[in-house]
């Protein structure tokens, strides 16, 4: 890692994807092999896998494939926290690990349209270890957060990081087709039936200076 690969906070990025909603349980989480000590204690609350394309952000455009499994209890804070996640450019990994303690690893992504289906891939190397096709509704809405209402509690290489982000984003519900995970490479989600699945037509979120605990 060099300094000239870490862009420094805060980011605001824009860009479109994909968000399925679960809710898990410690016992689901416990048999996908999600859990870790340095996650702190599980708290419950909705998770997320997500895919999204960003075509803006600080290190300039990326794709991206995270797991949150819901809320948890770190150092005296509670948050919501991502237990793995990849991107698909190196800067991205680099300040993304440097500034907000986000785990961050190197995958490629493909993305595919059959008429209304969409779909994406996920790979490492040869390997390709995430497929899924999608299609999306017609109704369209917008969600969004309020200010500094989503805390990020993310723990790595000695340090918690806690960052409160704003999102907002016009969506509409969509239907699975396909979804397969190797487990091999990623916990296997897609064994888990979603609350809800969100086509994200555009897509903003800030990244802030975090708190460091």
């Amino acid at each position: 890692m060099t300094a000239a690969t870490i862009v420094p906070p805060p980011w605001k990025l824009k860009g479109d994807g994909l968000i399925l909603l679960y809710r898990f349980t410690a016992q689901m989480l416990e048999a996908l092999n999600v859990l870790t000590p340095e996650m702190g204690e599980f708290r419950g609350g909705i998770g997320a896998l997500m895919l999204v394309d960003y075509e803006e952000s600080a290190v300039g455009p990326y794709r991206e494939l995270l797991l949150i499994p819901g809320r948890f209890r770190r150092d005296g804070v509670r948050g919501w926290s991502i237990s793995h996640i990849f991107v698909s450019t190196q800067p991205s990994i680099d300040s993304g690990r440097a500034n907000w303690g986000i785990p961050k690893l190197h995958a490629n992504f493909r993305r595919t349209q059959d008429g209304e289906t969409q779909g994406w891939s996920v790979s490492v190397g040869e390997q390709t270890f995430l497929n899924i096709r999608y299609t999306p509704g017609k109704v369209a809405f917008r969600v969004f957060t309020t200010p500094f209402s989503i805390p990020l509690v993310q723990h790595l290489d000695g340090t918690t990081y806690v960052s409160r982000l704003r999102a907002s984003g016009i969506c509409k519900l969509a239907s699975l087709q396909d979804f397969a995970i190797d487990s091999s490479f990623f916990p296997e989600v897609s064994q888990v039936e979603p609350l809800g699945i969100l086509r994200a037509t555009t897509f903003r979120m800030t990244f802030p200076v975090p708190k460091i605990v």
